[in-house]
């Protein structure tokens, strides 16, 4: 699971001890003038539980860089580091997986929605007609992988009284 690397204290963004002790983050903090948009980028796009999990994967960077436009750019070395550092604690084999075949999924969906159906011997009726009679355990397949996926982030959560996560500095 990704560190937290910002808190909301009396309705402003501060940045928590994780963020300054891990080195391609502080780079971030160091470069930018207001590093908030960048370490949220960051943030949104690792976060398995976040708000955007749900946004196509080959959609999200833009999507991201839409909502928390900055003076950072993701040819910037520090933004590739830092990267680079969140994909490696956030990316075990099984959510790498997971991440795949959601990819997959979706563009399997998005080739029904924009492909005609053509008959005949080269057409792709067949195809599709034998997609839509495994769509639901393909479906029943994906949601066990993301049952399996969700077990084991919240294997790595410490769990506290009301189920909530401990605070950086407990």
């Amino acid at each position: 699971m990704i560190p937290e690397i910002f808190d909301v204290e009396d309705n402003h963004v501060v940045i928590t001890p994780n963020c300054l002790l891990i080195p391609e983050l502080k780079a971030i903090v160091d470069k930018y003038k207001d590093p908030i948009p960048a370490l949220s980028f960051l943030h949104y796009l690792y976060c398995p539980k976040g708000p955007y999990c749900n946004v196509p994967e080959e959609d999200k960077e833009e999507i991201l860089l839409q909502d928390y436009p900055g003076e950072y750019t993701l040819e910037d070395t520090e933004m590739l580091a830092a990267m680079e550092k969140l994909a490696s604690f956030t990316m075990s084999p099984t959510y790498r997986y997971y991440l795949d075949n959601k990819f997959l999924l979706e563009k399997l969906g998005k080739f029904a929605r924009e492909q005609p159906v053509t008959a005949g011997r080269d057409g792709n009726f067949a195809g599709m007609q034998s997609q839509i009679k495994s769509v639901g355990k393909t479906a029943q397949e994906f949601k066990q992988l993301e049952k399996m996926v969700r077990e084991e982030l919240d294997e790595n959560k410490t769990r506290v009284r009301g189920d909530k996560r401990k605070a950086y500095d407990q």
